[in-house]
């Protein structure tokens, strides 16, 4: 938008991606209350400064599929208003955003690593998957002087942003707060929300005087809570470690880092009234020596001293030969460590079925700035339970038949109680402030402007009406691109009618 000559003010709750401090002075203001299945995530993985929960994030990529933009019949309230292919070319700019490849998340990336065939799965039921690693993650490290420098764009740091104001359906302006004074008014006639799924919805809510939300389709604002659930569902016992852990833990090629997966095939998920789901293998490493040295390095990055520097000392000397024979597997070979791992574990990420009970309101409690909290529930059905042991159950039969492994089932397989006990979240909340074709169902219309409110915008995670199990950073980044798109073509026609 400022390349384009728009005048763009940013506003960050927190502060310089550069400072010290950086993201936790202002982590307080992520509290939150819950009254669900806990969410990890809602702590420790968001983060409050330039850059945001880049800051955190490992980097990994992919599209969504095609699946998940569809509507299916047995899985209720899914579908978005816009085709998959409305998204290719924002996805395409995304990447090039990103710095990731483009090219694909499928079993065509295997043609890269020749000298590793990948496993036949049955293509009934499993196939290839891959997410591509971002090699800057932090997009706040990597933007931050041209965020400084452009003379279009404005960064106010430390400005937390406490209510829209709306006059006559139409914006005015933002309400803006910190610690230090009273809320402060910023005129503005468009105003894009941009704080993530939790913050994006609250903000909404704050700015009703009812707290329920803004525009015509206020009432399903922070309805339809999503992350991914998370669940360890088996044991791997390999009759040869390497087979599993060369293939499924990370693969390097030409600077790119690829993580194959297993996912679940369309084909099947309708056949058995599924939802779309990968399943990862987890490979544990007990090495005291490499962790040892591993917290030597960390101190010596943070020029803080070690707890037990000699003993530390002592435990890393036998480090180094494992640590070269992994740099050589590394660089010659695009290969992870060829340790032997101490356990292997089948872990799923699933997509979410869209429930109007998992939610977000507000809470009486307030933060530091004297705002409502966010209270969350957060859900998981039935049919993500469903999904996880029918995977489950197809990766062990083909590792049998394969004859690669055996696998010992979890109590989580059978025990619904003890599924919900282990199930974690992927810190990927989505859906509060969900895109529908008209406000009967949803906050924002397909071009993100909220249903009945003119000049207000929300992207981000939280207008996904379906999220898959794809790691949403990407598709993120392409609905922004769009909506920068549509923003500049709105103010050309404003321009050239005045």
């Amino acid at each position: 938008l400022a390349d384009g000559g728009e005048q763009v003010v940013l506003l960050e709750s927190g502060g310089d991606s550069n400072e010290r401090q950086a993201g936790q002075d202002a982590a307080h203001l992520n509290e939150a209350v819950q009254t669900g299945l806990p969410l990890d995530g809602v702590q420790n993985g968001r983060s409050r400064m330039i850059g945001g929960t880049t800051a955190l994030w490992h980097g990994q990529c992919m599209r969504l599929h095609q699946l998940n933009f569809s509507r299916r019949p047995w899985v209720a309230h899914s579908g978005w208003p816009i085709a998959a292919a409305e998204l290719d070319r924002y996805y395409a700019a995304a990447e090039r955003f990103l710095d990731v490849s483009g090219r694909g998340y499928d079993a065509a990336r295997w043609s890269e690593h020749a000298a590793l065939p990948p496993l036949p799965w049955n293509e009934d039921h499993l196939l290839h998957d891959f997410t591509e690693y971002t090699p800057r993650p932090h997009l706040g490290q990597v933007y931050r002087q041209r965020l400084a420098s452009h003379a279009n764009l404005h960064v106010v740091l430390h400005a937390t942003a406490s209510r829209v104001v709306v006059e006559n359906g139409q914006v005015s302006g933002i309400e803006i707060r910190d610690t230090s004074r009273a809320p402060l008014t910023l005129a503005t006639r468009r105003v894009a929300l941009a704080g993530g799924a939790i913050e994006n919805a609250r903000l909404l809510m704050l700015s009703d005087d009812q707290g329920v939300g803004l525009g015509d389709g206020r009432a399903f604002t922070g309805r339809y809570y999503q992350d991914h659930p998370i669940i360890r569902t088996a044991r791997i016992v390999t009759h040869d470690f390497r087979v599993l852990q060369d293939r499924y833990i990370a693969l390097h090629h030409k600077g790119r880092r690829l993580f194959p997966k297993v996912r679940l095939a369309p084909a099947a998920q309708q056949r058995h009234q599924l939802l779309d789901a990968t399943a990862v293998f987890v490979h544990d490493h007990d090495d005291p020596s490499r962790e040892a040295l591993r917290r030597l390095v960390l101190a010596a990055r943070y020029r803080r001293r070690p707890q037990q520097p000699l003993q530390d000392a002592l435990r890393s000397l036998g480090a180094p030969l494992s640590v070269l024979r992994d740099t050589w597997r590394r660089y010659a070979k695009g290969l992870a460590t060829g340790a032997r791992p101490s356990a292997v574990w089948l872990q799923l990420w699933i997509e979410q079925q869209p429930d109007p009970d998992s939610r977000i309101v507000l809470d009486p409690r307030r933060d530091r700035l004297g705002l409502p909290l966010a209270r969350l529930h957060w859900r998981c059905s039935d049919l993500e339970l469903k999904t996880s042991r029918q995977l489950t159950r197809w990766v062990a039969d083909d590792l049998a038949r394969l004859g690669l492994a055996q696998t010992q089932e979890l109590p989580a397989m059978t025990d619904d109680a003890v599924w919900r006990q282990t199930v974690g979240d992927a810190a990927h909340p989505a859906g509060t402030t969900r895109m529908s074709a008209d406000a009967s169902t949803g906050v924002v219309d397909a071009q993100l402007k909220v249903h009945g409110v003119g000049g207000l915008y929300v992207v981000g995670s939280s207008v996904f009406p379906v999220c898959g199990y794809a790691n949403p950073t990407l598709t993120i980044v392409a609905l922004a691109l769009r909506l920068a798109t549509h923003l500049r073509t709105a103010s050309a026609v404003t321009l050239k009618a005045a």
